[in-house]
């Protein structure tokens, strides 16, 4: 049986809408264009997903390391 973490789609959902409030946010600071906003949003939104899951993988790792000592 595997220990590893559960996968939770809602959180994931919510580290990606926050990446996508947070550059969408930077970037309206500099520009209320819809063609600058949009994008930004997407990758924000990237963003926050891909370190979710970097930090789902590190988190992981520590606990296997910790149960081996």
């Amino acid at each position: 049986m595997s220990e590893r973490m559960a996968g939770s789609a809602e959180f994931s959902t919510w580290a990606a809408l926050a990446g996508a409030a947070i550059v969408a946010g930077l970037c309206a600071i500099y520009s209320s264009s819809l063609r600058v906003l949009i994008p930004a949003a997407l990758i924000g939104a990237y963003l926050g997903y891909k370190a979710e899951r970097i930090a789902r993988t590190y988190i992981e790792r520590a606990l296997a390391r910790n149960r081996l000592r």
